[in-house]
């Protein structure tokens, strides 16, 4: 995918550096107190990144590769060395769980089965949200408060982080952008309505366009080449203040879910 170079606010120019000399990633991430004061740094970026459209990724961590700069792979391409021998066997691996899910979707005539039967993006959208198998797409939310609360939950220290990603803006529930090299897919618009978690998620799966087992260098497929800005949050009831709270994980992750009975179903078969 296409690198780009942010625009940040003088406060973030001035703790990470110019963006056009040092990589964003490559610095410590941006403290910030309270959730308001979130909201408030999001929206200035949002102003001065007008060709973008902001989307947040909620972690327990600030995951670096050994040149010490946040990285953020999709999970088919994770591992510091990564033999193509490996990286064949997780592409047989999804091909298998894609072709199970077509199945079940059209024996249980899950509405919307169709469209997945058609689209691999779609199937490996719903793998990767309902974390079957690793795919070559990345899980995002356009909600910050959902990103947070991934960030929180779950979380036994004492901070979290967040970070912000620049990507073009969509076109249709499935949006290609070839400039870009990004293919976007709206879960919202997408998922059965039986799927109950993305909506709740308010999810996005976002990857390279046309990458499969075959690139020519694995660092095209980081989203840190999205990367606007990160921040790191307090893992305290403070952060949100008043007005504002935790969405509650039973929220996030809504039971009675029937499409993720379908995908244990999956796993079950892959992992045997």
């Amino acid at each position: 995918m296409r690198r780009i170079t942010p625009e940040l606010t003088a406060e973030l120019f001035n703790h990470f550096g110019n963006p056009q000399q040092v990589r964003v990633g490559a610095g410590e991430a941006y403290k910030i107190a309270t959730f308001r004061e979130l909201v408030e740094c999001i929206a200035k970026l949002s102003f001065k990144n007008k060709d973008h459209l902001l989307f947040y990724r909620g972690q327990n961590k600030d995951y670096k590769n050994k040149a010490g700069v946040s990285s953020f792979y999709p999970t088919i391409y994770r591992g510091d060395y990564l033999p193509q021998k490996e990286l064949n066997k997780r592409f047989d691996t999804l091909k298998t769980a894609s072709k199970t899910l077509v199945e079940l979707f059209e024996t249980q005539k899950i509405e919307g089965y169709k469209d997945v039967k058609r689209r691999k993006s779609i199937q490996w959208s719903i793998l990767q949200h309902y974390e079957v198998c690793p795919t070559p797409l990345l899980d995002f939310t356009h909600s910050l408060r959902v990103a947070c609360s991934f960030a929180t939950i779950d979380n036994n220290t004492d901070k979290a982080y967040i970070s912000a990603f620049g990507l073009p803006y969509l076109t249709n529930r499935i949006s290609v952008n070839s400039e870009h090299d990004t293919i976007n897919v709206r879960l919202l618009s997408i998922c059965p309505p039986t799927a109950l978690r993305p909506y709740f998620q308010e999810g996005y799966l976002i990857g390279t366009d046309g990458i499969s087992n075959s690139y020519d260098t694995k660092g095209e497929l980081d989203f840190n080449n999205r990367l606007v800005a990160k921040f790191e949050i307090p893992n305290n009831p403070s952060f949100w203040g008043d007005g504002f709270h935790q969405i509650p994980r039973n929220s996030l992750y809504p039971q009675n879910d029937p499409i993720e009975d379908i995908c244990k179903q999956i796993k079950n078969i892959i992992n045997r």
